[in-house]
């Protein structure tokens, strides 16, 4: 008799599985007598290997299996990078993270086209093709009489991790139950950068970090006065850039408490997003004020709200008042220190950097096109010394000013304006997943905030910023898709956009 073919296929696969249950019951065995003889001769450093090897073994089949999980997995990496690079002597980091995005995008492409998924379409938005508009310029750069090909080189995230990260996100992220997980997998990092903040608050730097501070001479500008004003940065870069994504993580979790409709996630979101304010101010960074501030103002617009806009007109303005015009909490040296950033007039520090800007608008009449990508601000002065290399840029778009021109400038924040401008028409009148439209309001007040606040630092194209600003505006970009294939799966979800009061 013949055997059909199914049953062949069939008989195959249980081979198959029993195969791999033996081979598992076999490294299970031999791992349960490794740990046995690591412990029997006190050699505990072999016992923490083979305990990690299976843990890191499952995680690479799991991002093998899900380039989501992978993407996840890159988040993560980006989000502790610099924290751990004081810890631990290691060069070409941004390198490693390169490499990372590329694994990334092959994985993407790789399980497309064993799934047939020829849905490419996705990746064609106005964030990837402006982002790649902004790559070809940042290569044609390298025709620019004054650049230097080593400064150019070592500012790839400036160049293409932008377009990265938006083709990456635009063919990753399809429905709404993935932008939940990112959300709640980005609280719970804010929540670790919170209590890392509130260790060095509480006892001080450790040896590494203030190491750090010494050989960066970084402790000039994070401990003031004599140590009555402490700035503290948990593990990111410096001061401003954690000040800054504290800002940012604050106003989109209390935004989400407004909308999550699960009790206990609605209040998670909310004690999140105090901590975050909180840890803002304890950054020191007065810069960083304006991204809450600036969510804030954003949001009472997308919301279309008329009680929404009520209540946070009067919040701005009581806020503003508070900070520019009474002396309410001076005791305070943080609150001290914000004040100022209401008062330029009585800032030496603003007064510093007119004056620079000044110095730079006249160097920059005859250049056009900037002095070169990668040539712009102090800490670029071991590429070359230039007028711009010896000007602190103390923002990131006076850096883009400075190293691409009057017209790269113009370009860059055309690009941001035109993007943000087409996520907010999006979720104004395009989305009708009501949860959906929370998280995408939420996500595009936080990314406001930075880019705002992105004018008195430079910490847009740090670690984890740059990463995370383009994760959240290609989410935003793709919202009426993902609004559609969510309520294809769900169609119940789509009700009108009302904050339940």
């Amino acid at each position: 008799m013949k055997i059909p073919v199914w049953h062949k296929v069939a008989d195959d696969t249980q081979g198959i599985e029993v195969s791999r249950q033996r081979f598992v019951a076999l490294l299970g065995v031999l791992g349960l007598i490794g740990i046995a003889v690591s412990l029997g001769q006190g050699d505990f450093a072999l016992f923490a290997v083979i305990i990690a090897v299976p843990v890191v073994f499952m995680a690479l089949l799991a991002m093998l299996s899900s380039p989501l999980v992978m993407f996840f997995a890159v988040f993560v990496f980006n989000y502790f990078v610099m924290g751990f690079m004081r810890y631990v002597d290691s060069g070409g980091i941004s390198v490693l993270m390169d490499i990372f995005l590329w694994l990334q995008l092959l994985l993407i492409i790789t399980h497309k086209v064993l799934k047939r998924d020829h849905e490419w379409g996705r990746a064609v938005n106005l964030l990837t093709v402006m982002s790649l508009v902004w790559t070809l310029y940042c290569v044609l750069e390298l025709v620019n009489p004054s650049a230097v090909f080593e400064a150019w080189l070592m500012s790839r995230r400036l160049i293409y991790q932008g377009f990265m990260m938006a083709l990456i996100v635009s063919l990753l992220f399809t429905y709404f139950k993935q932008v939940r997980w990112l959300v709640i997998l980005y609280s719970v990092l804010t929540l670790l950068a919170i209590a890392k903040v509130l260790v060095q608050y509480k006892f001080g730097f450790d040896d590494y970090e203030m190491a750090w501070l010494i050989n960066s001479e970084s402790i000039k500008t994070h401990i003031l006065y004599g140590g009555s004003v402490i700035r503290y940065f948990s593990f990111f870069t410096d001061a401003g850039n954690f000040g800054s994504n504290m800002g940012c993580a604050g106003i989109i979790f209390m935004i989400l408490a407004l909308y999550e409709k699960k009790p206990g996630l609605r209040i998670y979101y909310c004690i999140v997003g105090l901590l975050s304010i909180y840890a803002m101010f304890l950054s020191g960074t007065r810069g960083a004020m304006i991204v809450p501030l600036a969510g804030l103002a954003l949001y009472t617009v997308l919301s279309k709200n008329f009680k929404a806009m009520a209540a946070g007109g009067l919040l701005l303005a009581g806020l503003y008042v508070f900070f520019a015009f009474t002396y309410i909490g001076e005791g305070n040296p943080l609150i001290r220190r914000m004040r100022t950033a209401f008062r330029p007039s009585e800032d030496a520090s603003f007064q510093v950097r007119m004056h620079n800007q000044a110095a730079l608008r006249e160097y920059l009449k005859s250049k056009p096109f900037g002095e070169g990508v990668g040539l712009g601000g102090v800490e670029n002065r071991k590429y070359a010394y230039r007028v711009t290399t010896m000007i602190p840029h103390d923002s990131w778009y006076v850096k883009i000013w400075m190293e691409t021109g009057i017209i790269g400038l113009i370009l860059y924040v055309g690009i941001l304006v035109a993007v943000m401008f087409k996520c907010c028409y999006t979720v104004m009148y395009k989305i009708k997943h009501r949860l959906l439209c929370g998280y995408l309001i939420a996500l595009l007040c936080g990314t406001f905030g930075l880019l705002v606040s992105a004018y008195g630092n430079a910490f847009l194209g740090q670690f984890p910023t740059m990463l995370i600003v383009f994760t959240f505006l290609g989410i935003a970009i793709r919202g009426s898709e993902i609004d559609s294939a969510t309520l294809a799966a769900d169609p119940s979800a789509g009700k009108p956009k009302v904050i339940e009061q």
